[in-house]
């Protein structure tokens, strides 16, 4: 694995969460994972929201990154994917309210 491959994943991540409709299919967020009950019925406050997606992309994307690489996602990478998924967090919200 390179310092290209590395960036091509990241790209990937990139990709993927600025295509909502996709993204949310693919992991199917509104039929396992509720997060619909948590934008409308919230049994917390905001970072719970928060934390659920992050939670949800944070392990779809290590295990993705695990069956690419065939090796554990190092932290510096993890923190760069983290970063991007919650750049993002105001349009999955947006798109699921």
């Amino acid at each position: 694995m390179n310092s290209e491959e590395i960036e091509n994943f990241l790209l990937d991540v990139k990709s993927d969460l600025a295509n909502l409709d996709e993204l949310i299919n693919y992991y199917d967020f509104l039929g396992n994972h509720n997060i619909r009950t948590i934008i409308f019925n919230p049994e917390n406050d905001r970072s719970f929201f928060d934390g659920a997606v992050v939670a949800v992309l944070d392990q779809r994307y290590r295990e993705f990154f695990r069956s690419k690489f065939n090796v554990e996602m190092d932290e510096i990478i993890r923190l760069d994917m983290l970063e991007i998924i919650r750049s993002n967090i105001p349009s999955i919200e947006k798109r699921l309210d």
